[in-house]
């Protein structure tokens, strides 16, 4: 038997049951598609393109080696699609040594969209949110080995690679 002071409880209840289903879908929603600069660079012919994906829901990039030729355009690409977790927030930083990744790296935490103004930055992609692809087209510097690291708050020290460029081919 159904009684009158019942309703605004059941109700009640129903309301929050679909509240919580609302914020669920909207916490599920896709991710923004590519601001308009995005999508330019996404569209530029380039010789190569360097992805580096992110391992899914860690703070860890899915290869350690990217390579393409000196003076090459490539499009480096920071591939955030598997990622699910807000947390997991990427980029891609060249920088030109080894001794840099520390001051870069440190300098990230407090810069606007966390690139720091450092000479040694070479090429970077804005951040990737989960979901998300991000890109720069850049020309690949002198052959070398350069390293590379993701510049959100606490991921330099593991999200590390290296990219090499190699000597064109005659």
């Amino acid at each position: 038997m159904l009684r009158v002071k019942d309703i605004p409880v059941r109700v009640g209840r129903l309301g929050l049951v679909a509240g919580l289903l609302v914020a669920l879908a909207a916490g599920c929603a896709e991710p923004p598609g590519p601001s308009p600069e995005q999508q330019a660079i996404f569209a530029q012919e380039v010789d190569q393109e360097l992805v580096v994906p992110a391992v899914k829901n860690a703070m860890s990039f899915a290869v350690g080696e990217i390579v393409a030729p000196a003076g090459a355009t490539v499009r480096l690409v920071m591939d955030n699609t598997e990622t699910t977790s807000p947390a997991m927030v990427h980029n891609v930083v060249v920088v030109e040594t080894e001794r840099a990744v520390e001051r870069v790296g440190q300098a990230a935490a407090t810069a606007p969209d966390n690139i720091p103004d450092d000479d040694a930055i070479l090429a970077y992609t804005p951040l990737a949110r989960p979901g998300q692809r991000t890109a720069v087209v850049f020309t690949m510097p002198p052959p070398g080995r350069y390293p590379f690291i993701c510049t959100y708050p606490g991921h330099f020290r593991f999200m590390q690679g290296t990219l090499v460029s190699t000597i064109p081919d005659v």
